[in-house]
Parts: structure tokens; sequence; C-alpha cells
């Protein structure tokens, strides 16, 4: 196997420290790599910089562990890149720190626990956090324009609040149908089994990789084990390194430098859709003596007021079928109205309680130790991500000699929760462009002076004009799903159905036979079946006129020239709000 020293040209390294949805080992590694050639190649492509300007991979490992030192997964590129500063041939070499192969998926009694321990209150902070953000935007006065923003800013209020509500009233459902599948986890049947278990992990892929971390110390310590030796691998071989990390990789990258296992060489850490805050968040509502009393006393709270909430809708569902008056009753409008409210106000409480006994902690954990001048923390987080859920911290940066990230961007990916986590290396012409521009500033910046221009690949003018486009295509994308919602309400209540009453009915006992259906339950499937054809339609049509758009922002965004004085390095609060003001300029054009 070569080895990677400065004399063979990589002076500098990338680690991707991914979460847990990338299970293989090089499987994150292929997709940052791929992202990044991608980009390259059609940024580079319409130029004629030299004959060799496409980019290029080579020496790829994607089985790690098979040398004697126990290299990660790791490949070679060389492409020449345009900077603003003049061209350069870039020599990197990108690594993976795999540390899902040391993920041992929990018993599904133990995770159903720790959801009624935890879950339970992240549930309605998911909620409750950006609905106290877009509240602070209403109350504030705007002018203008912003006149506009703030009627958007209400109707997300009132969409969270919604949200909330729903949460509320499914909690009741999800816990039955979670009992439902830790009785079926013992049933000694091969494919059940095999059924729990995905479930198992899809739960932990967005919760669990969560609970791991916080409630297992001795993985814990063995994935931040695995991340150092990766890092101190990739060290040795190149001059300057950053690390790139998504999710609870990030929670694991960050506890690693905070306990000094980082050499001098590491010049910024980039974090994407970052669970550094809720993993802190966990581990002191599960271990911390301090809180414990506190926490017990919220989560039986939650637990309380998550019953009163859901169970007129368990109610609701089970009143045709036992008319008894534990079910009649609570389905009726004034009392179900009255449970809702009621356990949403003692929900609100709970998560109120734990919210204050652990905020300080939180936010003395999530700050990092200063290190040399040169060493920056960028975060980027997806508008509708539910696991950064916002920005990381609002404190300033530097207190007491530590560091917070600065900046924390804010990128819109698909504004969808579903789709928002797993979608920054999709979105090209806002994320990756960003992400390049921070990899050639670690990589070619030097030292900053009050003076020095920053080496850009993209201006950013075009990031900001890209940002505001990407915003507009985003806003359609709403649109269109507020819309189609209306239309499946519109049809369940107001359009007949006779006309496909006969072939609901004929679908659904060929699935389920001697299945009788009424004519309420018909208008739901019809209304669910004509929503998800139109919206599948709507999707496509948004993904063809995005992708058209990025390949005209790579093909026809100017590469840096001159550095202007808006590239001019600078203290990065006075930078960010520079970059503020260009995207709101271009939103008034």
């Amino acid at each position: 196997m070569p080895t990677y020293d400065q004399e063979d040209g990589l002076e500098f390294g990338v680690l991707f420290v991914s979460g847990i949805a990338h299970q293989r080992p090089g499987s994150a590694l292929s997709a940052l790599s791929g992202a990044l050639y991608g980009w390259l190649l059609r940024w580079n492509c319409r130029t004629s910089l030299c004959p060799g300007s496409s980019p290029a991979l080579s020496e790829a490992v994607l089985s790690p562990g098979a040398s004697a030192d126990g290299e990660p997964a790791h490949l070679s590129l060389a492409v020449p890149l345009p900077l603003s500063s003049g061209r350069q041939d870039a020599h990197w070499l990108l690594a993976e720190s795999s540390w899902p192969v040391l993920f041992d998926a929990p018993r599904f009694l133990d995770l159903a626990r720790w959801i009624w321990k935890v879950s339970t209150c992240l549930l309605v902070m998911q909620f409750v956090i950006p609905l106290r953000r877009n509240l602070r935007q209403v109350r504030t006065k705007p002018d203008g324009p912003a006149k506009r923003s703030r009627l958007g800013h209400i109707a997300a209020v009132v969409c969270y609040a919604i949200l909330m509500c729903i949460a509320g009233m499914l909690s009741v459902l999800l816990s039955i149908l979670l009992f439902a599948l830790a009785v079926a986890a013992k049933l000694p049947i091969p494919r059940i089994e095999l059924a729990v278990r995905w479930v198992v992990v899809k739960i932990s892929s967005v919760l669990g990789d969560s609970y791991v971390l916080a409630h297992c110390p001795v993985q814990f310590a063995a994935m931040r084990t695995k991340v150092e030796h990766d890092l101190r691998w990739l060290q040795e071989r190149c001059g300057k390194v950053a690390i790139v990390a998504h999710s609870q990789g990030a929670a694991i990258a960050h506890q690693v430098l905070k306990d000094g296992g980082y050499g001098p060489g590491l010049r910024t850490f980039i974090t994407l859709g970052q669970g550094i805050g809720k993993m802190h968040l966990l581990w002191h509502m599960d271990w911390d003596p301090k809180v414990h009393r506190v926490t017990w006393w919220s989560r039986l709270l939650v637990t309380i007021g998550m019953a009163c909430a859901g169970f007129p809708a368990l109610a609701v569902l089970a009143s045709p079928h036992f008319r008894w008056p534990i079910f009649t009753v609570p389905a009726a409008l004034p009392w179900s109205i009255t449970l809702i409210i009621s356990g949403l106000l003692v929900v609100t409480t709970g998560v109120v309680l734990a919210a204050r006994a652990v905020k300080t902690e939180v936010e003395q954990d999530v700050r990092l130790p200063a290190a040399c001048s040169q060493f920056r923390w960028i975060d980027y987080y997806a508008s509708a991500d539910p696991v950064p859920n916002g920005p990381l911290s609002a404190q300033p940066a530097g207190n007491h000699g530590c560091m917070e990230p600065s900046p924390c961007n804010e990128v819109y990916d698909f504004r969808s929760l579903l789709t928002d986590h797993n979608g920054y290396l999709r979105n090209q012409d806002e994320m990756l462009s960003r992400l390049l521009n921070d990899l050639v500033v670690a990589a070619y910046g030097g030292q900053p002076s009050p003076g020095q221009h920053k080496p850009l690949l993209v201006g950013k003018d075009d990031l900001a004009a890209a940002s505001c486009r990407r915003r507009s295509r985003i806003a359609w994308l709403v649109r269109a799903r507020l819309l189609i919602l209306a239309l499946g309400i519109m049809q369940f209540f107001f359009l007949p159905v006779r006309s496909f009453e006969g072939p609901v009915r004929r679908l659904v006992r060929t699935i389920i036979p001697h299945t009788q259906m009424s004519d309420d339950l018909v208008r739901l499937v019809v209304a669910l079946t004509l929503v998800a054809v139109v919206y599948l339609v709507v999707l496509l049509l948004w993904h063809l006129w995005d992708g058209r758009a990025m390949l005209r922002f790579l093909r026809t965004t100017p590469h840096c020239g001159k550095p202007d004085d808006s590239q001019t390095e600078t203290a990065e609060p006075a930078s960010q709000t520079a970059e503020a003001k260009e995207v709101a300029a271009i939103g008034r054009q």
C-alpha cells in the first residue's frame, strides 16, 4: 500500500465522519467524493484551464482495515482549482472514519424504554423550538419588504402549533405500535425477527444513534477511539487537515476535539446537520445526578400530557367498535378539545422543566477549547432538519477562551422533515459550493491578516444569488404541498366518490378478503391516493427544475477573478452580517 507524505503532493486531507445512515464502511466516502467529483467536473469542464482540467480520483481503498495499521477508507483527488488568488493544482487525500461498524442495535425493549424516558420531550421540543424562533420574528416590527416575511413567520407558527397537536394525539398510538413490535420480537419466527430488527435500525438512525451515544458509554468510547485513530492516520500524511462531520458523527468528532485528540495541522471543523446539542441534552437527562429529580418529574409530566392529548385519537378509533363511556365521551367534541389542550399544557410544563435544568450544562459542553488562530468551526443546518433543529448556539463565540461555531449557516435542502437531514450533499448550488469554499480556505488560506483576501472558488455574490434562487424554488415547493393538501381535504369532504367506490372496494378485498368499508373510509382511501399521485408528479417536475437550475449555476457562474472587498478576511460575525445584507438586497431585486 502506498505511503502518502508531503513529497507526494498531498498537502491537504479531509476526514469525513458520517452518521449511522451509512452502515457499510466506505459508503460515506463514496457519497462525499462522488458529490465533490461531480461538482468539480461540471465546474471545470466549461473552461480551458489546461488540457487535464477534469478532476481525477486515484488509489481508492473502500475496504478499510485490510492493512496492518488499520488504515481507513481513502482516496486521492487531484484537480486544478481556479481560485480568486490564482490557479492552484490541488492534491487532496479524502478519508472516512466509519464508526457505524461499532454500533450495536439496542434491544427493542431498551429502545422503547429510552423513548419513554427522553424522546417524548424531544418530540415536542422539535416543534417548540422552531415555534418560539418564528414567534420572536413575528414580534419584531418589520418595515418595507420585511412585512411579507412576517406573514411567513406567522404561517410557520400556526403550522408548528398544529404539528405539535398532531404529535401529542399520535403519541398514544405510537406507544401501542411500539409495544406490539416489542411483543412480536419475542416470537420465534425468523421473518418477524428480521422485520423487527429492520424497524429497530430505522428508528436508531433517527433517534437511536443519540440513544447509543448517550446511554452506552462503552460504545461511545470505542467510537471516539476509532475517529481519533483515523484522524491521526490522516494527519501523519497531510500537513493540513479538515474534518467534515454529519449528524451524530459530528457529536463523536466534537468530543474527540474536546478531549484534545488532534494535532496542530487541523484547520477546520465543518458540521452538517449536527447532533451535538441533542446528544449532550440526552446524556445529562440520563446520567447527570444533579438533574435526576427534575428530569424524572419532566418525564412523568410529558407522559401524562401525551396520554391526555392522544387519548381522543384512540377514542375516535375505538368508539365505533366499543360503546363504552370511556371511549364515547372523549370522542365528543368538547371533551376531546379539552383533553388535547390540557395535555399539551402539561407536556409544555415538563419540557420547560427539563430545558431549564440542563440548559447551562449543555451550553458549556458544546464549547470547544480555543485552538490555534487558524482553526475554524463552521456549522451548517438545513431549514427543516429535525436533528440540529436550528442553529447550534445563540451565544457569542470566544467566551472564556472557548470556541463555538461561527458562523452557523442555514441552508435550504428540500424543506422537508423526512429528507432534509440526508440531503446536504444533494444541495449542489448552495451547500456544496459553500463546503468547497471552506475547504479551499482551510487548504490555502494561511494565516489570516487584516488586509488578506480569502482564496475562494465561488464568489460570495454568486453564492448569495444562488441561495436566493434556491429559496425561491423551495417556496414554490412548499406552496405546492399546501395546495395538494387542500386538494385532498376537498376530495374527502366535497367531491363525490361513487365512480371510485366500486374499484376501491374490489382492490381492498383482493388484499384483505371479507373486508367491509364504510363510505368515509372509501373517501379517505380515494383522497390519499389522489394526493399521493399528484404529489409524486409535482415532486418529479420540481426535481427536474431543481436539477436544471443547479446545472445552470455550475455552467454559467463565472470563476473567481480578482478578490473584491467582500472577500476580505474579517471577523466572522461581521462577514456573516455582510452576507446577510447581500442576500436581502438580492431578494429585494
